[in-house]
């Protein structure tokens, strides 16, 4: 945990920015790197 933020904190967040399949129904759920580290960063600041 290289930021030091509690695990559960994160497990939460990571779970807020999972994104539905293209359409509902091309791929996988996928989580939004971008937006989950722009949302740990707001953690931070």
């Amino acid at each position: 945990n290289a930021r030091a933020l509690n695990r559960q904190v994160v497990a939460n967040l990571v779970e807020a920015h999972i994104e539905a399949p293209q359409f509902g129904i091309f791929g996988r759920p996928r989580v939004n790197v971008l937006q989950l580290n722009m949302a740990l960063d707001q953690l931070e600041g």
